[in-house]
């Protein structure tokens, strides 16, 4: 069924040349699919209770039922996943430009009186066309909702990429995950007129709010890290040349380079540098907080100071939560190159040590690149001491 699933999507990104490339079904765990119902569709006034009585409904939220579906967004359902839990969504820029070329509506009553819409054109209009693989990116959050009997994908700001795309959505049409991992996805929205072979697959029918996940059968996490990492890669370039740009078209006055410098890194280390490193590990090297939004990506080498290809080796980062990173961006705090313990600086109480969460006898594992770029931190971390 996976690959029958992936034949069918790659059929509606060709047959409306939305992308150029065919998504290869080995970079991900999993597909997930929602036939959108009335209830999911943002639109102004999108039902219209029967009688005299009109509301306006401000839909901020995907509802995700069934055990099955859950778990697609959670490793595990327990006491301990109902913390909010931040996630990358990524778009297909020419999907986003199509979907809003043709989101015009026409309102239809059903027999009871509630007010739908439905799609007035489904043509691609060619200036919607470009570069088919090029991706946008955006935030949102899930969370267990009605005490662990769903989940809840949250768009809590409506100028997030996401949530302009999840309002462009129309009765029948499928939202599609596809999943790198619990923190990252690919989103698709495909017209209703395209669906009827995906919801025959799988076994989709009526206008009720339907989820269907399906693993990937044949899953090698080497492999899809492998090409989830040359695709992470490919964006941390973009970054990289944009950032140049930026910084050779403006006048760099003292401060002003120390601000640029300062977004440049923020951009790259918090971008596609903080998706590699997610590859390995989802939670602060350090304590072991697993709030994603609290983590950030260290690069080990400084940015500043670092090759682009440095820049870019996922052995030059550290996954740390923001206090944590604060302290290893200031040297406050680093790892013996060779034995990996972690070593503090003087400058730091041992009140301050507790309250900070920062172990005595930790151990941080380090590979043979790992330690070269850890060396040149320590040292500037000893030089501190002095």
């Amino acid at each position: 069924m996976y690959q029958r699933i992936f034949d069918q999507l790659n059929d509606f990104l060709t047959q409306t040349l939305l992308v150029f490339t065919p998504l290869n079904p080995d970079a991900f765990q999993g597909v997930f699919i929602k036939k959108l119902s009335n209830q999911n569709i943002v639109r102004e006034k999108r039902r219209i209770s029967a009688g005299n009585t009109a509301s306006t409904v401000n839909q901020t939220h995907l509802d995700v039922t069934g055990r099955d579906s859950m778990l697609f967004f959670f490793e595990t359902l327990n006491d301990q996943t109902t913390t909010i839990q931040g996630i990358d969504i990524d778009l297909y820029c020419n999907n986003y430009a199509y979907l809003k070329e043709i989101n015009s509506a026409r309102p239809q009553k059903d027999n009871l009186g509630n007010t739908s819409f439905v799609r007035l054109a489904y043509g691609v209009p060619r200036n919607t066309l470009g570069k088919g693989d090029d991706l946008l990116h955006s935030l949102a959050y899930k969370k267990y909702g009605h005490t662990g009997s769903q989940v809840q994908i949250n768009m809590p700001d409506s100028r997030e990429k996401f949530s302009v795309f999840h309002s462009l959505a129309f009765l029948d049409d499928a939202l599609v995950f596809l999943k790198y991992d619990y923190t990252h996805y690919l989103a698709l929205l495909i017209p209703a007129r395209f669906c009827q072979g995906l919801y025959e697959i799988t076994g989709t029918r009526g206008n009720q709010n339907v989820n269907v996940p399906v693993a990937n059968p044949a899953y090698n996490k080497g492999v899809a890290d492998r090409l989830a990492g040359q695709r992470i890669r490919k964006e941390m370039l973009a970054d990289e040349v944009a950032v140049n740009s930026i910084r050779g078209s403006v006048f760099l006055g003292a401060a002003a380079g120390t601000d640029i410098l300062r977004l440049a890194k923020a951009r790259v280390s918090q971008g596609a540098f903080r998706k590699l490193l997610f590859l390995k590990s989802h939670k602060c090297c350090l304590c072991g907080i697993t709030v994603t939004q609290a983590l950030r990506a260290s690069h080990i080498k400084e940015w500043a100071d670092a090759t682009q290809e440095e820049r870019l080796d996922p052995e030059n980062g550290l996954l740390l939560c923001a206090n944590h990173d604060a302290l290893f961006d200031r040297h406050l705090i680093s790892f013996h190159p060779e034995t990996g313990k972690l070593c503090v600086s003087k400058a730091l109480t041992l009140e301050q040590r507790q309250a900070l969460s920062l172990p005595g006898d930790m151990t941080l594992s380090l590979s043979g690149r790992m330690k070269a770029y850890m060396k040149i931190h320590y040292q500037k971390f000893k030089s501190g001491e002095v």
